[in-house]
């Protein structure tokens, strides 16, 4: 089940009808593999279908001169391509960090689910404004944080997130971004980042090991990122089924 991770996380945030989790089981997919640095999608192509992470992590990011600046970070469950069904040219990249699958939906065959379902036209454009929330709050970081900050609260984001789709376990999730990945989410330098790193580490916050990242003390970390949940929105979406 290519879509399984999507409709679990829709049916814990929004809340699904068993028909409306058939529709979606029934959706054609076409699974597609992914290798570290890939491009789903590039700037200025011409999008025919969205894409459903399945397994591993994709970004969204700009290029601008010599430089990336990641945008957003998608895990498995999300479409970060869902904008395509009205605005199909791509004004951004679509890149695989680490090994990923997608499954892709051609965008005919999701807009006739939509045009022929009202509550789940609800769920997806509910989808849309989430996104918007997650990008307000990572531009608000950007300007308003501190280096350590920010890298503390894209680590408890990360985590909140992960915990709806069941890849959080023992306070640890698998988080293959390299240091250079989060300077350009973050907007630091290498160095900096190697620095507020270990000053996470030496404070007894986290532990970074290879590919997997442990928060030993979460409520402290989410205080010191003064991170709040609630632009995720991810308890506020049920509907009476």
């Amino acid at each position: 089940m290519s879509l399984e991770r999507l409709i679990g996380r829709l049916q814990a945030v929004n809340g699904l009808s068993p028909m409306e989790r058939d529709q979606l089981l029934r959706l054609p997919v076409k699974l597609k593999q992914f290798a570290d640095g890939d491009y789903i999608l590039r700037e200025g192509d011409t999008a025919t279908h969205c894409g459903a992470v399945v397994n591993g992590y994709v970004f969204r990011q700009k290029i601008v001169g010599s430089r990336s600046q990641i945008l957003a970070l998608y895990v498995p469950g999300d479409i970060p391509d869902l904008h395509t069904l009205h605005l199909p040219r791509m004004d951004h990249d679509l890149c695989s960090v680490g090994p990923s699958t997608v499954a892709f939906i051609p965008h005919s065959h999701l807009q006739n689910l939509l045009a022929s379902s009202a509550p789940l036209t609800h769920v997806f454009w509910r989808e849309t404004l989430t996104d918007g929330a997650v990008f307000r709050e990572w531009v608000a970081a950007l300007g308003a944080r501190s280096a350590l900050s920010r890298i503390a609260h894209l680590l408890c984001e990360l985590a909140a997130r992960l915990e709806v789709v069941g890849l959080m376990r023992n306070n640890s999730f698998e988080f293959p971004f390299t240091q250079q990945n989060m300077a350009d989410a973050c907007g630091l330098s290498v160095v900096h980042v190697n620095r507020m790193i270990q000053e996470l580490r030496s404070r007894d916050l986290i532990e970074w090991e290879k590919r997997e990242v442990m928060l030993l003390n979460r409520g402290e970390l989410e205080a010191l990122a003064e991170f709040n949940a609630d632009y995720l929105h991810i308890d506020d979406g049920k509907r009476g089924i």
